[in-house]
């Protein structure tokens, strides 16, 4: 068995849908050995079982979902197929079925309605605002659909279906993985340039402070400025009179 979901906003155009005689696909159901195109209401906890107008229940439906109507897409459909190897159930047994459904979904308490729409296939439609304004949010739906289906599918002795497999999204969070570590990657470089930069401008304020205390005058023309207030004396040979030979032998 396999189901499939959607959400919706209005009741009655997917009552148009299952209930109409259709342009493609043709639906029909058999009523008093006589087969009849559109659908007809095997199950519901509105008392719509036989109904072949929307019209009603869609109508019990809208009464539920107006008490919330800030409610985004509040009509839950899910459509329940059987394999091509499955019997054919009776009408009966789909009701039994949308019972056991709606228990395991968790929409027992809110307006629904089951209609079939073939053979092997039918259709719920669910109020997800009940009769006084409580919500069912189907977190996890599809999830939970699959876990009812298999179920089912022992409890009727029908064939399993193939499952969506869970790890499907398993590439997508590798690669969020890989996109959360090059941001924590880039992050962490950017810090260590942040720490190398300010700590080139300590030591740089570092020696600055230094060099001032080593040299708080700064050199200058010391020696010139030390003898600038001496006079010197030029120097003068010393004379030798001809008249005199002091020192001389003759």
């Amino acid at each position: 068995m396999i189901a499939k979901i959607t959400r919706g906003k209005n009741p009655g155009d997917i009552g148009a849908y299952l209930h109409g005689p259709g342009k493609a696909n043709e639906h029909t159901y058999t009523a008093a050995g006589q087969r009849v195109s559109g659908g007809v209401v095997v199950g519901s906890n509105i008392g719509a079982e036989g109904q072949t107008d929307p019209r009603w229940w869609a109508g019990e439906l809208r009464k539920a979902l107006n008490t919330r109507p800030e409610i985004k897409n509040p009509v839950w459909h899910a459509s329940l197929r059987n394999t091509k190897e499955d019997r054919t159930l009776s009408n009966e047994q789909w009701a039994d079925i949308g019972q056991s459904f709606a228990e395991d979904m968790g929409y027992a308490e809110h307006p629904w309605v089951m209609v079939r729409h073939g053979d092997d296939h039918v259709h719920i439609v669910v109020s997800r605002v009940d009769d006084v304004g409580e919500v069912w949010h189907a977190r996890n739906d599809r999830r939970v659909a699959q876990t009812a289906c298999t179920k089912l599918e022992k409890a009727y002795g029908l064939e399993a279906a193939p499952r969506r497999r869970e790890q499907a999204k398993q590439p997508v969070l590798v690669e969020r993985d890989k996109a959360r570590f090059k941001t924590q990657q880039v992050a962490s470089q950017r810090e260590q340039k942040e720490r190398e930069a300010h700590e080139a401008t300590k030591k740089a304020a570092q020696r600055a402070k230094w060099r001032d205390a080593s040299f708080p005058n700064p050199p200058t023309t010391r020696s010139s400025l030390s003898t600038a207030g001496k006079r010197t004396k030029k120097y003068t040979a010393p004379q030798i009179h001809p008249s005199r030979d002091e020192g001389y032998e003759r």
